[in-house]
């Protein structure tokens, strides 16, 4: 095989072949298999850390992106779900990103219903599980559950990301609109928050969960300010702490 036919064969078969299993566990069947021969399109990649986290959520703004960015830590994957720029939703499979323990945090249900919610989400995912919830509930499991996946991102060290191409369909999980750069502001505060409080950096198997995100994070689409400016300076205060780490 030539040297040109062999790149083009780890491209487009063996590293998306090799990466399937971890994109499934991420995303599933929210975003479609668009590639060759029902594989995941994955249309860029690179190494990850906290540095690019807002970098890659304004992209997804920017570009009106509809698919996924998938982050690797470790043995943590997370998933944010972008439809026309908006991030709708997130998904984790860090215990305490999870939805059973996000409402337990929030004191909605005891610790029985929590365990059971956590099987439920185990075997059949956030639709199994929200399917015993209140509408109410549900919605704000989830979109508590994105601010959560978010900002969690500001605290990776060092991973990998893909973007997985194709619009996205939640089903019956509720849809959230949400401003990416109002998710990135977040992460900066509580990094910011973090870096002046502790003298170590956090692993992903953190002993406390996250605190809990704004009460009211969402914002109604269309009625947000021009917010480039403020883009602009979350970006460049990022990366003069991570440079700093």
């Amino acid at each position: 095989m030539a040297q040109g036919d062999e790149l083009a064969y780890l491209l487009r078969r063996a590293i998306p072949d090799a990466l399937d299993p971890i994109v499934r566990r991420a995303v599933g069947t929210v975003v479609p298999r668009l590639g060759e021969e029902d594989r995941y399109r994955i249309v860029h990649a690179g190494h990850f850390s906290s540095r690019v986290a807002a970098d890659l959520l304004a992209f997804g703004r920017n570009q009106r992106y509809d698919g996924a960015l998938v982050v690797i830590d470790e043995d943590v994957a997370r998933a944010v779900i972008f439809k026309g720029g908006r991030i709708v939703g997130a998904s984790s499979d860090f215990l305490f990103e999870r939805l059973a323990r996000i409402l337990r945090r929030g004191e909605l249900v005891d610790d029985d219903m929590m365990r059971r919610l956590q099987e439920m989400e185990e075997a059949g995912g956030t639709v199994q599980a929200i399917a015993h919830l209140k509408p109410s509930v549900a919605a704000w499991a989830v979109e508590t559950q994105v601010w959560e996946v978010v900002a969690a991102l500001f605290l990776v060290r060092a991973g990998h990301f893909l973007f997985i191409e194709g619009e996205p369909d939640l089903g019956s999980v509720p849809e959230m609109d949400l401003n990416p750069m109002d998710l990135a502001i977040e992460g900066l505060r509580r990094y910011d928050e973090w870096r002046h409080g502790t003298t170590h950096v956090p692993t992903p198997v953190r002993e406390t969960p996250p605190a809990r995100p704004p009460k009211s994070p969402t914002r109604a689409a269309g009625n947000e300010p021009t917010r480039e400016e403020e883009v602009q300076r979350v970006l460049a205060q990022l990366r003069s702490f991570g440079e700093a780490v």
